[in-house]
């Protein structure tokens, strides 16, 4: 194994990052994010194609796709972010706060996504100066991710000739490989009872909201075990104080590392609906929407070795570790790419108080470049 220098330039690292945070970027408005990092990634010698994820999804973007022709041996790898942010993410003001890159305080950073992103620039960037060899290098930066891995659902996966890669996008400190995720399923529990008039004749009605109510209290909520969770989001009934509703429906979610324990909940909520139906005479329906798939890699697999390799090359504290929600790598799981989730160093992501340390984004970058130019 040749030792890989590091060669990044920190400088430089920092105001990349800053340039990509001061981009407006929100979910389905990624025009201008994609369109500086077709302009830095064609000058970089990759070859960059837009296809049309944007008109499913509501947007004005589609996903990108980069390929960099190898120089060197090894089998064709990709790399991927998402191009945008939560809100509100628009008129950030990076600035460096001691240790830290953060925001002003009136918006999120944009660090999720915007630290991968800078890393990717800050290693194909050095490599093009140090004339380092490397196998072909594929970068894929989706759109609308946090809007239920929108874009992503609409990228043709036949485009990728890499059979694995490097999704970027987590918390948590750099070093740390994400080989499993949850599987997540929407859904929707519709009440149905029948209206009357609430001071007349309130014997003749059945009503939605009490059904809805008497069902909620038979089901199980939250941490169900260390791997699964369920929660109600919202629940929905209107009408007049004086008429019996006749409808009533809840929004809620499931997540589990294991697949047949979305099912069990999901059946222990239709159990819990019908149960509410039968006593008090009306009728439920459940309508569940499956979000994303869950998925599992051994820590022996191409990808993981190969990210856990350059992680102890840089003196990054390596962790296999789990996760109790979605990316972009479930999509790709789930369509034959074997890919890990980097963890990127970033803190309180989704919040007005994300940030990150010059350190963690440093060694982000060295761990890019180690994971391309690795030679075994």
């Amino acid at each position: 194994m040749t030792s890989i220098p590091r060669h990044i330039t920190r400088q430089r690292l920092f105001a990349t990052f800053m340039e990509l945070c001061a981009i407006d970027s929100e979910p389905g408005r990624e025009r201008q994010m994609a369109d500086f990092l077709r302009e830095r990634l064609t000058g970089l010698g990759c070859s960059v194609s837009e296809d049309r994820a944007g008109q499913p999804t509501n947007g004005n973007t589609g996903n990108l796709h980069a390929r960099l022709e190898g120089s060197g041996p090894g089998e064709a790898l990709f790399l991927s972010c998402h191009l945008d942010r939560v809100a509100p993410g628009t008129g950030v003001r990076p600035r460096i706060q001691g240790e830290y890159l953060v925001s002003d305080g009136t918006t999120v950073l944009g660090a999720d996504d915007g630290a991968g992103l800078a890393a990717i620039l800050e290693a194909l960037t050095t490599i093009r100066e140090h004339r380092i060899p490397h196998p072909t290098l594929e970068i894929v930066l989706t759109v609308a991710e946090e809007l239920a891995l929108a874009g992503v659902r609409h990228f043709d996966i036949s485009r990728l000739e890499a059979r694995s890669g490097f999704v970027l996008d987590a918390a948590g400190r750099v070093g740390q490989i994400v080989v499993q995720a949850p599987e997540k399923v929407n859904f929707r529990a519709v009440f149905h009872g029948r209206s009357a008039h609430a001071g007349f004749s309130p014997e003749q009605g059945i009503s939605a909201i009490q059904m809805a109510a008497l069902a909620i209290s038979r089901m199980r909520l939250l941490r169900i075990d260390p791997e699964t969770t369920v929660n109600l989001g919202s629940i929905s009934a209107q009408g007049a104080s004086n008429i019996v509703p006749e409808f009533c429906e809840l929004s809620g979610e499931i997540r589990s590392l294991d697949p047949a324990k979305v099912r069990a909940q999901l059946e222990a909520i239709e159990r819990a609906m019908e149960s509410a139906a039968t006593e008090l005479g009306g009728s439920t329906e459940l309508r569940v929407t499956e979000r994303y798939p869950a998925y599992q890699l051994a820590e022996e697999t191409k990808a993981a070795r190969r990210a856990a390799r350059a992680a102890r090359r840089i003196g990054a504290p390596l962790l296999f570790t789990s996760t109790g929600g979605g990316s972009d790598a479930n999509i790709f799981n789930s369509r034959g790419r074997e890919t890990v989730v980097l963890s990127c160093g970033y803190e309180h992501a989704h919040t007005t108080a994300e940030r990150i340390s010059l350190e963690q984004l440093s060694l982000l970058a060295e761990w890019v470049l180690a994971l391309i130019v690795d030679d075994e």
